[in-house]
């Protein structure tokens, strides 16, 4: 397949780049993507989007990747356990593009393109690392205007099932009023080179129902690498 066997040159000059200065600014908003910091997120509700997003960007690029962290204090309940075998499995979208959203906030890929799309769950820490890597088959994949602010990533996660209070096991996913953080844990782009760089962040995380950020977000979310290299063998699969 052609989209692969590019894909996959663009991950082996991810192997041996070097990471230098950033070029453009990321950062997460709820809904659109220069939304709100924190949402109501409302049992029943669908459509509650995290949006990742760049301005500033000046340089071509070739792929890029965006990974956050999510927790809770005490650990992510079920409403938010869209993981594998979790309660709210099967409901969470994540995408490069949005018809709507992308009416005034351009996608950053263009073209054809193939996605690594992640929701990882680890239950000793009752966090979420979700990773979010784009390579395209045209390059480049546009020619960047630094006053354009460009869409990078959607988390779109659909609350049918979620609850407030205890999770009715078969029926409902609880937790929903407990605090949730989002916050951006690595966030890099490939020029035409193969080098991997770093955006800076600026707003770097969002929050659900927690206006008053009680739970200190973004706090110390660790780096968590996820390099071109390191991701090449999941494209593969």
């Amino acid at each position: 397949m052609k989209v692969t066997r590019f894909l996959l040159s663009v991950l082996l000059l991810g192997v041996t780049a070097t990471i230098s200065s950033a070029d453009g600014v990321a950062g997460l908003s709820w809904q659109t993507c220069t939304g709100a910091v924190d949402r109501a997120v409302a049992a029943g509700s669908t459509g509650n989007k995290v949006i990742a997003s760049v301005l500033g960007q000046t340089q071509a690029h070739q792929a890029y990747q965006v990974n956050i962290t999510v927790g809770s204090p005490g650990g992510l309940r079920d409403a938010w356990r869209f993981d594998a075998g979790g309660c709210n499995d099967g409901f969470l979208t994540m995408t490069h593009t949005d018809a709507i959203v992308n009416k005034t906030c351009p996608g950053f890929q263009g073209g054809e393109g193939l996605q690594i799309k992640k929701w990882n769950y680890d239950p000793l820490t009752g966090k979420v690392l979700s990773i979010f890597a784009n390579a395209y088959a045209q390059t480049p994949a546009l020619t960047p205007n630094p006053a354009t602010r460009y869409f990078l990533a959607e988390w779109n996660f659909d609350q049918t099932f979620g609850a407030v209070g205890p999770s009715d096991p078969g029926a409902t996913c609880g937790g929903l009023e407990v605090p949730v953080c989002f916050a951006v844990s690595w966030a890099t782009w490939l020029d035409m080179q193969g080098n991997e760089i770093p955006w800076t962040v600026g707003q770097s995380y969002v929050t659900s129902n927690d206006a008053a950020n009680s739970s200190h977000c973004p706090g110390s979310v660790p780096v968590q690498p996820k390099t071109w290299g390191s991701l090449k063998s999941q494209y593969r699969n």
